[in-house]
């Protein structure tokens, strides 16, 4: 008897916040406004780079697998999605920290 997976809500909302929510986090931070416009400038770059450093994994698999495809499959590009185990505790990090530091220096 083979497995054939389900697909559930509980899933799509499991890789909606594993691969969505931290890029929606960071451009949302940076809108909040700081009190020295360069350190803002510098925070906002960081965040953007952070954003982009943790979407490239799943954007090379994108592309390099296209037109026609798996981006998914472990034998061709989509075996780069296993740096995500490096990928998201060093970006979750770095976020959290950019969290803290644009809270700390807000324009109040």
């Amino acid at each position: 008897m083979d497995f054939i997976p389900v697909k559930t809500a509980m899933s799509d909302t499991v890789l909606f916040i594993v691969f969505v929510l931290p890029v929606f986090l960071s451009v949302a931070l940076c809108f909040i406004k700081d009190s020295k416009t360069y350190r803002g400038i510098i925070l906002n770059t960081i965040l953007a780079l952070n954003a982009l450093f943790y979407m490239s994994p799943l954007l090379y698999a994108y592309w390099a697998t296209r037109p026609n495809g798996n981006m998914w499959s472990e034998n061709g590009p989509g075996a780069i999605l296993w740096s995500y185990f490096i990928v998201f505790p060093f970006c979750g990090f770095v976020l959290l920290l950019l969290l803290v530091l644009k809270l700390v220096f807000r324009k109040r």
